[in-house]
C-alpha cells in the first residue's frame, strides 16, 4: 500500500511539473513581453501560477484516485492499462492547448478560453487568418512537448506501475479518502471564495498577471461558463438596436458646474448593500442611518438613483467602469474582458492622479483582484491589517477601515483618487457594537449593522471636516447594490434596486441640494468626469447626469430579468417566462427602448 500511495503523490507531482514547464514555454515564446518583465514579476508570476495549477492538478487527481480504488485488488498491469491512456489524452489535450495559447496570446493579448470556438464556427475565417507555416510549427510543438511528456511518463511511471502487488480494502478505504480531499486543492483551500483566475493576479504588469494563469484551468472555466459568456438577446435587428441606444444616449447640454476646482481629491465611499430602504431622506427608515440623513443636507443628494446590478461585484464594475450589469453573468469573472474596459483610474491618472482601493475583506472574492489589477489600482486589504484587527467573519471591521482610510489620506501629498468599500452591512451582520435596533431575526441584524457602519461613516466625517485637504475634496456616496432587507423586497422590484448616491465635501459649490434626475451606477464615470473637464466618449454607456439635456432614466438587471425606470416608467422584463413582471405607463417604444439596452450590452460584452 506505501508503494501505491507514493506513487498517486509522484503522479500528482508529475503534472504539477508538467504545467510549470507550460508556463515557462508560454513565457519563452512570448519573450518580447517577458523581457519586460522585472525579475521579481517573473518569479511571481510562476509562484502564483501554482495555485492554478495545483487546483487542475486536483481535478485529475480525483480522477486518478478512483482508479487507485477501482484496482487496489489488482495487480499493477490493471491499472497501467487505465491511467496510459489516460495520461495520453490529457497529454495531448493540454500540449494543444498551451502551445496554441502561446500564439494566440500574440495575437489577442489574453490567455486563452472559450473564445475560440466562437471562430470555429467559420472555420474557413480562422484557418485562413493563420499563417501555413505557423500551423505546421505549432503542430511541431504541439507533438514535441506531448512526445516529450509521454517519455518521462513511461520512465518514470511504467515499471513501478508493472510491480505493484493486490493490496486490501483498507488500501482502496484510503485512496477513498485521498480522493475526496482533492475538494480542497480543487477549490484553493477552505475560505469563503472558492478560487478563481483572479487569485494569481499580483501585478499592475497586465502580462505578469496573464503568464500566471494556467491556462488550461481558465479554458475549463471558460467552458464551464460558456453560456455565460456566450449568450445573446436578439430581440430585433442589431442596427435597430443601436440605433436606439444611440439616440437614447445622446446629450448636447451644457453642464452644471458643482465643484469649486477643476482637480479636487477624489474619494468614493462604496456602501455595502444601503439600500434607499433604510435611508430616510429617500422614504426609508430614518433611525437606521440617522448620520446619513444628516449628512444628506450638507451636500447634493440625487434621489432618483438605482443600482446597475444585484451583486457587488456588478456594481463595482458599473462604479468605477460605467459598465452595466449583465443578467445571467458578471464581467469580472473574465479578465481578459474587464481588460478592456474603461476605468476611472486609468483616465484619472492621465490627469496626475493615484489610485487606491480599500477593501477589509479578502480581494480575491468574486474575481476582483483581477479586476483592480487590470484598473492599476494599489490596494489594501485585510491582508494589511494584524490578525487582531480581523475580527469579522470577512475581515477588518468598518472602522478600523475608515481609520485607515483617514490617516493614508493625511499622508498623500499629491492629487488622489480612493475607493473604499465598506463590508460590517454584509451578512452575518456581526459588529463590534452594543446592539441598538433589536431583534435576532435577519432584518432586525442588517439594520443593526446599517446602523453600525452610519455611525463610521458619521465619526468618519466629522474628523474629515477638521483636515486641511477637507476644501478640495470631493466624496461620492452610493451603495453597490439594493437588497430585500427590509421588508423582503422581491428581487425583481424596482425598489430593490434604488439606492443612495450623495456628493459631500469642502470642493462642491452647493449643500442640502436636490437632484431629480433619474440615473444609476454606470452615470458616475460621465457625471465626474464631465466635471473635472476631461473627456469621456468611451464610457458609452455612462450619462452626464449634470448635463441639462441628459436623459432620465435607469437600466438594471438582476438573475435572467432587466429593467428600465423613470419619473412616468417602470417596466421589468422576466427572460425565464419572457413575460413583463412590472408594466407602469409604458409604450411599444418603451419596450423596444428596454430590449434594445441589454441586446446592445450584450453584443458588446460577448465582443470583450
Amino acid at each position: 500500500m506505501k508503494k501505491r500511495i507514493t506513487l498517486f503523490f509522484e503522479y500528482a507531482l508529475f503534472w504539477m511539473i508538467f504545467f510549470i514547464v507550460g508556463r515557462l514555454i508560454f513565457l519563452t515564446y512570448n519573450y518580447p513581453f517577458t523581457g519586460k518583465l522585472t525579475f521579481s514579476e517573473f518569479f511571481l508570476a510562476n509562484i502564483y501560477g501554482l495555485r492554478l495549477d495545483l487546483s487542475l492538478t486536483g481535478y485529475i487527481m480525483g480522477i486518478v484516485g478512483l482508479m487507485f480504488i477501482f484496482t487496489s485488488f489488482s495487480k499493477g498491469k490493471i491499472l497501467y492499462r487505465i491511467l496510459t491512456p489516460f495520461t495520453y489524452i490529457f497529454s495531448f489535450i493540454f500540449s494543444f492547448i498551451i502551445i496554441s495559447d502561446c500564439e494566440l496570446y500574440r495575437n489577442w493579448g489574453f490567455r486563452m478560453d472559450s473564445t475560440p470556438l466562437l471562430y470555429l464556427r467559420t472555420p474557413s475565417e480562422a484557418i485562413a487568418s493563420v499563417n501555413a507555416w505557423m500551423i505546421i510549427m505549432l503542430l511541431l510543438f504541439i507533438l514535441i512537448f506531448f512526445f516529450a511528456t509521454i517519455f518521462v511518463y513511461r520512465k518514470f511511471f511504467k515499471n513501478k506501475i508493472l510491480q505493484l502487488k493486490p493490496n486490501n480494502y483498507i488500501s482502496a478505504l484510503v485512496f477513498l479518502f485521498l480522493s475526496a480531499s482533492m475538494i480542497l486543492p480543487i477549490r484553493g483551500g477552505v475560505g469563503i471564495a472558492p478560487i478563481n483566475v483572479g487569485m494569481v493576479y499580483f501585478s499592475k504588469t497586465n502580462y505578469a498577471n496573464n503568464a500566471a494563469v494556467n491556462v488550461i484551468w481558465n479554458v475549463g472555466y471558460s467552458l464551464a461558463n460558456l453560456g455565460a459568456t456566450d449568450k445573446s438577446y436578439h430581440f430585433m435587428d442589431d442596427k435597430k438596436a443601436e440605433k436606439i441606444v444611440a439616440d437614447l444616449y445622446s446629450e448636447n447640454g451644457e453642464t452644471e458646474k458643482l465643484i469649486k476646482t477643476d482637480k479636487p481629491n477624489i474619494v468614493i465611499l462604496v456602501l455595502e448593500s444601503f439600500t434607499s430602504k433604510i435611508i430616510g431622506v429617500l422614504g426609508g427608515r430614518s433611525y437606521v442611518t440617522p448620520n446619513l440623513n444628516r449628512l444628506s443636507h450638507q451636500g447634493i443628494l440625487f434621489d432618483n438613483f438605482y443600482a446597475s446590478g444585484d451583486r457587488s461585484d456588478k456594481g463595482i464594475v458599473a462604479i468605477l467602469s460605467g459598465y452595466p450589469a449583465q443578467p445571467t453573468s458578471s464581467i469580472i469573472k473574465f479578465p481578459q474582458k474587464t481588460q478592456s474596459l474603461p476605468y476611472l483610474s486609468h483616465t484619472l491618472a492621465k490627469s496626475g492622479y493615484s489610485s487606491a482601493f480599500y477593501y477589509g475583506g479578502d480581494i480575491n472574492f468574486a474575481n476582483m483582484r483581477s479586476y483592480f489589477a487590470n484598473g492599476g489600482f494599489n490596494t489594501v486589504t485585510k491582508d494589511d491589517f494584524d490578525k487582531s484587527d480581523c475580527n469579522s467573519k470577512w475581515g477588518v471591521h468598518d472602522h478600523i477601515m475608515f481609520k485607515r482610510l483617514l490617516d493614508d489620506i493625511d499622508k498623500d501629498k499629491n492629487k488622489f483618487f480612493k475607493v473604499y468599500f465598506t463590508l460590517s452591512s454584509h451578512e452575518p451582520f456581526d459588529v463590534p457594537m452594543k446592539t441598538v435596533i433589536k431583534g435576532d431575526d435577519e432584518q432586525d441584524k442588517f439594520l443593526n449593522a446599517a446602523y453600525y457602519t452610519d455611525s463610521c461613516i458619521g465619526n468618519f466625517f466629522e474628523q474629515a471636516k477638521t483636515k486641511s485637504w477637507w476644501n478640495n475634496t470631493l466624496f461620492i456616496l452610493v451603495a453597490d447594490h439594493g437588497v430585500r432587507l427590509p421588508d423582503y423586497t422581491p428581487i425583481n422590484s424596482v425598489l430593490k434596486f434604488k439606492i443612495p448616491m450623495l456628493c459631500l465635501g469642502g470642493a462642491i459649490t452647493k449643500q442640502d441640494t436636490v437632484i431629480h434626475t433619474y440615473g444609476s451606477q454606470v452615470d458616475i464615470p460621465k457625471t465626474l468626469l464631465s466635471q473635472l473637464g476631461i473627456k469621456s466618449d468611451n464610457y458609452r454607456f455612462s450619462k452626464n447626469l449634470l448635463s441639462k439635456t441628459s436623459p432620465s432614466f435607469a437600466f438594471f438587471s438582476y438573475n435572467n430579468g432587466f429593467g428600465f425606470v423613470s419619473d412616468s416608467l417602470q417596466l421589468v422584463h422576466d427572460n425565464v417566462t419572457n413575460k413583463y413582471t412590472t408594466d407602469i405607463g409604458s409604450t411599444e417604444n418603451d419596450k423596444d427602448t428596454l430590449k434594445a439596452c441589454l441586446q446592445v450590452l450584450i453584443n458588446d460584452f460577448n465582443k470583450r
